[in-house]
């Protein structure tokens, strides 16, 4: 079986585990490509792809029988299967990433209470500020958290939580493990959060979820956490709020457009924490990607349902 590598940064050894693990397949490896028409070309020959390679190219593989992503973010490929006779499985790496990215949102909201940021500029400048900094220091202990999402993410996170004594509520609209269902019960639980915690991946029902609105209905003291998806947040309408002292601070993981633009005022507002979307990572990650794809790719090729199938858009084939 034609298969196309393009999982970022796997080493000499990692790749010859792939071939060892999976004797008899046909491995490409896009980082071995020299031009972005030769991967095209790869892609359009291959049978299974293996990583994030751009959506549009997929329209060309006629062969395709399989897309593992090496990402839980999928919107880019929700229509892989539109225009064709015969749907490709798509998969993507479901709750991969919990938790990092928990132990992620963790250390940004303490590293926002205990003023981490102020510490280490001034470690940096030799300033001994502790007389400034210690009028501000905050509590995470008995916080009040509300947290958008209750899967992976949002569950783990509320765990790490209670260790603190927080008060945690999570809004999913189908998840069991959510208290807050409806939208309605959500801007009733605001006006009561110390901490706003997104986790939500992206979709036309979370796109801005945290609107100016929603921003409004939080506490002046409140904290904004985002380690979702930028499009869940107006960043306008935070920066509005934390200027106008209507919101503390902010931690964002992630942001609207990634890198952040240079003239952004989110680099040097002194209540933003910019993690530049590094949540996720963790060492051992190209590894346990491998692990992933082996033992999937062993239910694709002894017919058995494949793990974290990710639902496509489909349509009509294309006539002759």
């Amino acid at each position: 079986m034609k298969i196309l590598v393009a999982v970022r940064s796997l080493g000499p050894g990692q790749k010859a585990r792939l071939g060892q693990a999976l004797p008899g397949q046909e491995f490409t490896f896009a980082d071995t490509l020299d031009s972005d028409e030769e991967r095209r070309a790869a892609v359009a020959g291959a049978e299974v792809v293996f990583g994030n390679v751009p959506a549009p190219w997929l329209s060309r593989a006629a062969g395709l029988r399989w897309v593992q992503l090496d990402s839980a973010g999928a919107d880019a490929y929700l229509g892989l299967n539109l225009g064709r006779v015969h749907p490709v499985p798509l998969s993507n790496l479901g709750d991969f990433y919990g938790r990092a990215v928990s132990e992620a949102a963790l250390a940004g909201i303490l590293a926002f209470h205990r003023r981490l940021p102020l510490l280490l500029a001034a470690q940096r400048e030799r300033r001994w500020i502790k007389s400034e900094v210690e009028p501000s220091i905050g509590r995470l202990h008995g916080a009040r958290v509300v947290i958008l999402g209750a899967g992976s993410i949002g569950g783990r996170l509320a765990r790490l939580l209670a260790a603190f004594e927080c008060l945690v509520v999570c809004f999913a609209r189908r998840s069991p493990a959510a208290r807050l269902r409806t939208t309605d019960q959500l801007d009733a639980a605001l006006p009561a959060a110390d901490i706003l915690i997104n986790t939500l991946p992206h979709s036309p029902e979370t796109t801005l979820i945290i609107d100016r609105r929603r921003l409004g209905l939080l506490p002046p003291t409140a904290l904004v956490v985002n380690v979702g998806r930028g499009s869940a947040l107006d960043e306008a309408a935070l920066l509005s709020a934390l200027d106008g002292g209507k919101l503390a601070g902010a931690v964002l993981d992630v942001t609207a457009i990634e890198p952040v633009p240079a003239d952004s005022p989110l680099w040097t507002h002194p209540s933003v924490i910019l993690m530049q979307h590094t949540g996720g990572r963790f060492p051992g990650e190209a590894d346990a990607k491998i692990d992933v794809f082996i033992a999937n790719f062993r239910r694709f090729v002894q017919g058995y349902a494949l793990e974290n199938l990710v639902p496509t858009a489909t349509g009509d084939a294309p006539g002759p």
